[in-house]
């Protein structure tokens, strides 16, 4: 058997027989192809392959029906064995890379390609397909410069056209973009696919009136592709952090999904036009009481210059949204419950995916803690393609982990409610596992989320939420709404997974003397006013450097060129490799500071640096999402690090940076603080959580409403 295309070796005829002869062999297979007879067509195809088994012309045909029959890993490997052949041709390396980029192997098919354009550099196949790889793996510069010269070199290949305004728009150089789209325009004509995508590149670029325009006159054809172009963008985008209703109504949400995506990747450019778009989105909701679902703007908010109030009347205008489109589902009965026979408290948990190492390690630590001869515990988890190993130890734990990644928002309600929970907590909110629609539905007499983001607290889906003293300090002279303020940290430092085998500086890519400032947070974390912060630091401490996680390309080119725009080499910024968790905590301990983001603080990468030994400065805001990392560092011992306007951000940074003495003074502090400070006593906070529950189930007991209390009280 032939291990390339799992078919029976052809023998080469007789040389005597007609059949035989190459050329006529290719010839005829070529014709059964275009016939559709694709089986035929291999067969003569791998005839004469065999008759000359290096062939470009005759492997590159055999792999090209092996694809069409949905067998790539046979043609890739038929036409890896004669790379060498297909490497000394232009077209021959593409083939080759197009068989690996079918294969699901990038890093062959760039190589490829660039052998290709190696051999000819005006290879326009090459130019144009290396370019939309680029584009796939976000790396929009280099996409940008082939699809340009492969235009240049054919101006009138419609296809080109289109791509390079695509890459542009990946780009987000969206007036380039449109002068592109007019450009093509004016060679082609009126075409759907230009029409709708320049309708499309108006709103994205703020040209909100022209954008207007352009949707109005679009006839039926561009519209039926412009609905599959934003269909294919709100599956491919980054900025859909919640899945819901993915639908657009008009230029300006289209500006704003767009926006939320540039704020994934650390582009800053539109973000005061954002902010204020999302505030003339507020103020038409308000104007003509249209439902709209921004389960998404109500989290991308919090990363914006928005005010506390501002930021609550997005969460205000999705929650609304989201609770009116559940009042058509059965209504659940949330009358008093009365205690189940083992007087236990039922608590349901709906967890983030238990793929997560991280999360499902602290959900584990959390509910070893728990008194579970006071508290059953449900656990409904949303992990994709779930395996037996990842939920054998909660198993052990909870009186049940439901899986609820193939069922519908409605049947995920129902599911819960068979459980006749007394309290559902929500631990999956604004992550991509949320389930906003379950709140709304109602699954138990209460529900509550462990955080919310803002201090206020919004009642329409949950009637309680955590804080702490520090979170919310001024709860005597402010209504917050239903939350329950603990007595250490609202956040559970609940993660005891050990860090990976030691690393050295060397290994780590850090300088023996380099002063290493540590940010481990998600890119959506960092927003301009903090970046700016990190490079006045960078720029009062010569030996210091930026570390950072192992951010996708866009990110990193983005921050590499804000950080030469304020003046720091951009080699100042240390970005982590891909890792394991055990090995980033290896490497998270080689740090020397931890600095907290502004507008929405660190918390999983806080808690993890205070748990190895480095000490940390935040700078608390308005909101809970920027107080989370001043909640963290009290609890921990280390008030002093946390400041409350960024001057003395920058200041206690430098003063830290700059003198070894002090900041290690601090690590020693936060060593002795692991036995002494709440913030490291999990047991405890544990406890809190349990006396908060009771609390709150009692009161629902007695016919009492949701209402704020002081756990300490």
């Amino acid at each position: 058997m032939n291990p390339m295309t799992d078919r029976p070796s052809p023998t080469a005829p007789p040389a005597t027989d007609a059949d035989a002869d190459f050329g006529s062999l290719m010839q005829r297979g070529e014709q059964l192809h275009l016939s559709g007879a694709t089986e035929q067509a291999l067969t003569l195809f791998e005839h004469a392959l065999a008759l000359r088994p290096q062939d470009i012309q005759a492997a590159s045909a055999c792999a090209s029906v092996l694809v069409e029959l949905q067998r790539s890993q046979a043609a890739w490997s038929l036409l890896y064995e004669r790379r060498d052949a297909l490497l000394a041709d232009a077209d021959g390396a593409c083939n080759l890379a197009i068989m690996a980029e079918s294969c699901g192997q990038p890093g062959q098919a760039r190589a490829a390609y660039d052998r290709a354009l190696e051999l000819d550099p005006s290879h326009l196949r090459s130019l144009n397909n290396r370019g939309l790889l680029a584009g796939r793996e976000r790396r929009w510069t280099d996409a940008v410069r082939d699809l340009s010269v492969a235009v240049a070199a054919l101006p009138g290949e419609f296809a080109l056209r289109i791509n390079l305004v695509d890459m542009l728009t990946g780009a987000r150089e969206y007036g380039i973009a449109v002068r592109e789209v007019d450009n093509a325009l004016k060679t082609f004509g009126a075409q759907p696919a230009l029409s709708a995508r320049r309708a499309v590149l108006l709103a994205f670029g703020g040209e909100f009136e022209a954008s207007r325009a352009a949707f109005s006159g679009l006839d039926d054809d561009a519209r039926t592709l412009l609905d599959g172009l934003l269909a294919h963008a709100s599956k491919s985008g980054r900025g859909r952090v919640i899945p819901g209703n993915a639908a657009v109504s008009d230029e300006y949400e289209l500006f704003a999904a767009r926006g939320f995506d540039a704020l994934q990747e650390c582009d800053w450019r539109a973000e005061a036009t954002l902010a204020d778009v999302l505030r003339r989105m507020v103020e038409r909701v308000r104007a003509n009481g249209e439902a709209r679902d921004w389960r998404d703007a109500q989290f991308y908010a919090l990363m914006l210059p928005l005010t506390e109030h501002e930021q609550t009347q997005v969460r205000t205008v999705a929650g609304d949204s989201i609770a009116g489109a559940a009042k058509s589902i059965t209504p659940f009965n949330p009358t008093r419950r009365a205690a189940s026979a083992d007087q236990r408290l039922r608590i349901g948990i709906s967890a983030q995916t238990l793929a997560d190492e991280r999360y499902r390690n602290a959900l584990e630590r959390q509910l070893a803690l728990h008194d579970r001869s006071r508290f059953a515990f449900f656990v409904y988890s949303p992990t994709p393609q779930p395996q037996a190993s990842q939920s054998e130890t909660l198993r052990q734990l909870a009186e049940n982990v439901v899986e609820i990644g193939h069922l519908t928002h409605l049947e995920t309600a129902m599911r819960i409610r068979l459980d006749r929970l007394d309290l559902w907590m929500d631990t999956a909110f604004n992550t991509p596992w949320c389930r906003a629609d379950l709140p709304a539905m109602r699954v138990a007499p209460l529900q509550m989320r462990s955080q919310t983001w803002q201090r206020v607290h919004l009642p329409m889906l949950y009637d309680y939420s955590f804080g702490d003293a520090f979170t919310h300090p001024d709860m005597a002279e402010q209504d917050y709404g239903a939350v329950v303020r603990l007595p250490a940290s609202c956040w559970l430092a609940a993660n005891d997974d050990a860090p990976g085998a030691p690393v050295t500086r060397a290994a780590a890519g850090l300088a023996d003397d380099a002063v290493v400032l540590a940010s481990f947070v998600p890119t959506i974390s960092i927003d301009p006013q903090t970046f700016a912060a990190w490079m006045d630091i960078l720029r009062a401490v010569p030996k210091a450097v930026l570390w950072l996680p192992a951010y996708g390309q866009a990110a990193k080119s983005n921050l590499r060129r804000e950080a030469a725009s304020a003046g720091i080499p951009p080699e100042r910024l240390v970005f982590l490799n891909r890792m394991e968790r055990p090995g980033l905590l290896s490497h998270l301990a080689l740090a020397d500071l931890f600095l907290d983001a502004f507008r929405f603080n660190a918390n999983h990468g806080l808690a993890d640096a205070l748990r190895l030994g480095v000490p940390a400065v935040s700078c608390a805001g308005q909101n809970m999402a920027s107080r989370l990392g001043g909640s963290m560092l009290t609890a921990a011992g280390l008030a002093d690090c946390v400041v409350d306007d960024p001057a003395a951000y920058v200041g206690k940074a430098v003063s830290l940076a700059a003198d070894p003495g002090p900041l290690q003074a601090l690590r020693r502090r936060l060593a002795s603080a692991r036995t002494t400070e709440p913030f490291f006593d999990t047991t405890a906070r544990v406890r809190d959580w349990e006396a908060a529950w009771t609390r709150m189930v009692e009161r629902q007991r007695q016919g009492l409403a949701p209402q704020a209390f002081d756990l300490a009280l």
